[in-house]
């Protein structure tokens, strides 16, 4: 199935399809491509093009932020930033540290939108080669004293707790405060750290021996299926009065802290066979994000200048979903590897035979599921059919908008801080 997009019926194929891009936008990428999309390509462009994956409306903002100093080893531009904490005969030691929200996901299912909140952020800390220690929550509630801001506080609470004590990271510290403006949209923010030495490190990008190399693509953990499917997007967009909030419900995704803690404790357990065999640097390794197997593929192979070539058939997976489902959804606790391709059978062997993931959670394991290319090209393919090709860079960064703003005046309502028995207190001229 195509879609032209410059055809009549073309705004009604988006909205039918819930395909989160504008008409022009849908447009201007079949203008690049020369010809219709596929209905996958059209999800994957959605998705990856949203708000939430490519900040195509904040990126230019955020690059005016500083990012580097003299403890900084690696600013944000993969999946956790890493601070140097101290040095002891040569060797760095640091702490990881990533921050994200769960804000949409937690106002319409509280438990699961912040649960999944803890998992994810500690993924992105454990993919850089860190053990994750710690999480801190900050959170913004609306006003308890009605029925429903109540439930919304506490299932996020019961969420934080109920995902990070299984998966034994303890929540450290944070703060909640409680405003009637929240109560349309709560904020779950989370950080996560974790330590790890600079020789440590892993990066979430292919390096520049992997074409020539021609390295494999792995995805571990749970069996892939349509929970979270449309996640990226929804958490992109904006809360409506009008809004059916039930609907938006099938975008969370469903936590198995039971089954990250297991993945945790076997990626450990290979990163330190890994060293000791002298092959730490053969591997690249990314949490799923919000795009699923789509965004971690395409993005660990274009960080490195790549393309990859994806056999949706190869993957682990529960369900008879749609290829554009099955490609997309945000199913939690995966893993992606980029290895070299003499590593291949002993990262399969390592979590289905040695650390049996299958018998954690059903259907869990690892599949080769892909290889890079030295083209540039991203290619997805299911059942002998090609259901996306396009050039790696136009999925990762296809639209960046410059948008106009004016910035508020805003009036003072304190000058003064103090604190008196325990509590801060503002103080106006």
């Amino acid at each position: 199935m195509t879609f032209d997009f410059f055809s009549d019926k073309a705004q009604t194929l988006l909205d039918q399809h819930k395909i989160s891009l504008t008409l022009s936008e849908a447009q201007d990428i079949q203008t690049q491509l020369g010809r219709p999309l596929t209905l996958t390509e059209a999800v994957i462009f959605g998705i990856q093009l949203s708000e939430h994956c490519s900040y195509k409306s904040s990126r230019n903002f955020l690059k005016t932020l500083p990012t580097t100093g003299d403890a900084v080893v690696l600013g944000p531009a993969e999946d956790a930033g890493i601070v140097e904490v101290f040095q002891d005969q040569g060797e760095k030691y640091c702490i990881a540290v990533g921050h994200e929200s769960h804000n949409h996901p937690s106002q319409v299912v509280p438990y699961e939108g912040a649960a999944t909140g803890i998992g994810g952020i500690v993924r992105d800390i454990l993919c850089m080669g860190a053990r994750p220690v710690g999480v801190l929550d900050q959170l913004r509630m609306g006003n308890v004293s009605q029925n429903l801001q109540k439930n919304i506080v506490s299932g996020v609470v019961e969420g934080i707790a109920g995902y990070g004590n299984p998966l034994g990271v303890p929540n450290l510290g944070g703060d909640c405060y409680f405003d009637a403006g929240f109560d349309e949209n709560c904020l779950v923010n989370v950080t996560a750290f974790g330590t790890l030495r600079e020789s440590d490190l892993i990066h979430s990008y292919a390096p520049k021996c992997a074409g020539e190399e021609k390295w494999e693509l792995i995805l571990v953990g749970k069996p892939t299926d349509n929970s979270g499917f449309g996640g990226a997007s929804f958490a992109s967009g904006s809360f409506e009065v009008e809004d059916d909030l039930d609907s938006k419900k099938a975008a969370v995704q469903e936590p198995n802290p039971f089954l990250e803690r297991h993945l945790i404790a076997s990626v450990m357990d290979l990163f330190s066979t890994l060293k000791t065999e002298g092959t730490y640097d053969k591997i690249a390794f990314k949490d799923l994000g919000a795009g699923g197997v789509l965004c971690a593929t395409v993005e660990i192979a274009e960080g490195g200048g790549f393309g990859a070539e994806v056999d949706l058939d190869n993957l682990h997976t529960v369900g008879d979903y749609p290829p554009h489902v099955i490609a997309c959804s945000e199913t939690q606790e995966r893993f992606c590897f980029a290895c070299h391709p003499s590593l291949t059978g002993q990262i399969l062997d390592h979590f289905n035979t040695t650390w049996e993931l299958g018998k954690v959670a059903q259907n869990a394991g690892a599949s080769l599921v892909g290889k890079i290319r030295s083209d540039g090209q991203y290619i997805v393919k299911m059942k002998g059919e090609v259901l996306c090709d396009s050039p790696a860079k136009l999925i990762t960064e296809g639209i960046l908008y410059d948008r106009p703003y004016v910035l508020p005046t805003i009036k003072k309502t304190a000058t003064k801080v103090g604190f008196e028995n325990g509590n801060i207190i503002f103080r106006k001229d």
